[in-house]
């Protein structure tokens, strides 16, 4: 969708990503999206009259309508709209398409969009527990669990592991890693590349205060301010020592499952195959935090004095088979492109999550093969992923798609030749979103 009014974007805040069950596992996801909200409102100045809307991105949600939840923990009027959307890890930048559709449709000219999630505070819970009569109440569910005497088809289940796949019609995330991975024959020291780039380049910027400007200092566990992605800090021994990517447990060759049984398991979806490729030091790690941005027109941001950080100028939602996600990264840029009426080369930098080297390589690689655009020697040329990704920094689900907005916006600020940045990540059930941030409307 190319718009014909550019929407303004400003104040983009969030937390410091954190490991699940570290640093930031004491809050649910809606807490640290209260902790975003309340910060881009103290630095905004806004009266909080002034905010016609907030719309929360969270790819698990488990309070009912979180962006309501955070609306009434910040005080905002009792009138103001309040919607949160699901589209698992494209959740976050849904909620900025969200908020500008409604600017375009005049439903109002201000809107915060938050993106959140908080993997530690994902669930374990009885599935069909109500379905038994042994099970149907908590008591009877507790009698049952302490004498080891769980029914027959009433099992506890994570929900983490459940929601990166749906267990109806695709597999978990990291199974489709590995079979685009296959089927494009990305070699896992191509893999590694990118990956061993994202801690790097990661650990550079933050060290160099790159990112500062858009952390919001929260305290750890222990009480201690957190002003840096736990992850990236956490591996600064890889970057110091990079042998370590090669020697990084694979996830479909280990003595959990070895690789002749993924292929066996998985055929009908394997055109072809080579080695393993997909490990623990190249995939994203599992994560909480929060990021935020005021989505407004450019004259409301004038007339309210806020610094317009960036221009929304069009986006696209676009799906594949889910078994194939990653590759939908590459359907919805080149479709946006399309409507947009540009090619690769007029952009001046991209932001691709990382959810999985695999998935960012594999959909790169599509978008050479249809287009052409040689994103090797553009990624040598730190023209993607300029300071990093999620494989670095984490991944909270709804949280990585705004975060990348932040990124395309510290790409512009550190390159002033760098005007036109694409922003695209996958999710869950073959879905991805793709949009187009520019410096100037």
């Amino acid at each position: 969708m190319k718009l014909e009014k550019k929407i303004a974007l400003c104040v983009p805040r969030r937390t410091p990503f954190a490991q699940i069950g570290k640093a930031l596992a004491r809050f649910p996801g809606q807490h640290l999206g209260r902790i975003v909200a309340e910060d881009i409102l103290k630095q905004s100045g806004l009266d909080k009259k002034q905010i016609d809307g907030i719309i929360a991105g969270e790819g698990f949600p488990f309070a009912p309508n979180s962006a309501r939840v955070i609306a009434n923990l910040i005080g905002l009027p009792d009138e103001t709209v309040a919607v949160t959307v699901n589209q698992n890890c494209v959740s976050g930048m849904e909620a900025v398409a969200e908020a500008a559709r409604r600017i375009l449709l005049g439903e109002g000219k201000l809107f915060l969009a938050i993106g959140e999630e908080s993997q530690s505070s994902m669930p374990f819970v009885v599935k069909n527990a109500r379905l038994d009569k042994k099970t149907g109440s908590p008591d009877k569910l507790l009698k049952a669990i302490k004498e080891d005497a769980l029914p027959e088809g009433v099992e506890i289940r994570d929900t983490l592991e459940d929601g990166l796949g749906d267990g109806e019609t695709s597999y978990g995330m990291q199974v489709t890693a590995e079979i685009v991975a296959q089927n494009y024959a990305l070699s896992r020291e191509l893999q590694d590349k990118l990956a061993y780039e994202s801690f790097k380049r990661s650990l550079e910027a933050t060290e160099a205060g790159k990112y500062a400007p858009f952390l919001i200092p929260v305290d750890d566990d222990e009480g201690n301010p957190m002003t840096a992605d736990e992850a990236v800090l956490l591996r600064k021994g890889l970057v110091e020592n990079p042998s370590r990517m090669g020697r990084a447990m694979l996830l479909f060759d280990n003595p959990g499952m070895k690789f002749d049984q993924f292929k066996a398991k998985y055929a009908k979806d394997l055109e072809k195959s080579h080695a393993p490729t997909v490990s623990i030091f190249n995939a994203s790690p599992r994560s909480d935090g929060a990021s935020g941005i005021i989505v407004t027109t450019p004259e409301k941001a004038k007339e309210l004095g806020l610094e317009i950080v960036a221009y929304l100028s069009g986006w696209k939602m676009r799906g594949v088979h889910p078994n194939q996600m990653g590759l939908a990264q590459a359907s919805a840029s080149i479709a946006l492109l399309e409507e947009m009426g540009m090619k690769f080369e007029d952009l001046d930098a991209i932001e691709i999550h990382e959810a999985f080297a695999a998935t960012a390589v594999g959909a790169l690689e599509e978008i050479r093969l249809k287009t052409g655009y040689d994103w090797q020697k553009r990624f040598d040329e730190k023209r993607i992923n300029r300071f990093g990704g999620s494989i670095a920094i984490g991944h909270p689900f709804g949280a990585t798609g705004i975060r990348l907005i932040h990124n395309a916006v510290m790409d512009m600020r550190d390159d002033a030749g760098i005007n036109k940045v694409l922003i695209t990540a996958c999710a869950h059930g073959g879905i991805a979103g793709s949009m187009i941030i520019e410096r100037n409307p």
